[in-house]
């Protein structure tokens, strides 16, 4: 934020990861600041070993999608496992 208003800055990284808990490994061991969601970090968050910043400016939500054929029945296992996925994100804001 600059003056109240939302400014985006590349920054080239000399880290790369696929995962986040990768991601949240490399803050733990002090090698900067990251953006992920919050549930990936919840008890790192809880224990004091990571702590928020800039919490007034949080990022703007990202979609996420389930996909599944549509042209059959959907397993059980898999309904439950789409709505757990909801309730994930749901509750994770």
């Amino acid at each position: 934020m600059v003056a109240g208003e939302r400014r985006e800055l590349a920054i080239d990284g000399a880290l790369s990861v696929s995962g986040a808990q990768v991601y949240g490994a490399a803050a733990l061991a002090g090698l900067g600041i990251i953006q992920c969601p919050r549930y990936h970090l919840a008890d790192s968050l809880a224990r004091g070993l990571m702590r928020e910043i800039l919490a007034d400016t949080p990022p703007p939500p990202m979609p996420v999608s389930v996909v599944y054929p549509y042209n059959r029945q959907l397993a059980p296992r898999v309904r439950v496992f789409v709505d757990w996925l909801a309730q994930v994100f749901a509750e994770a804001g």
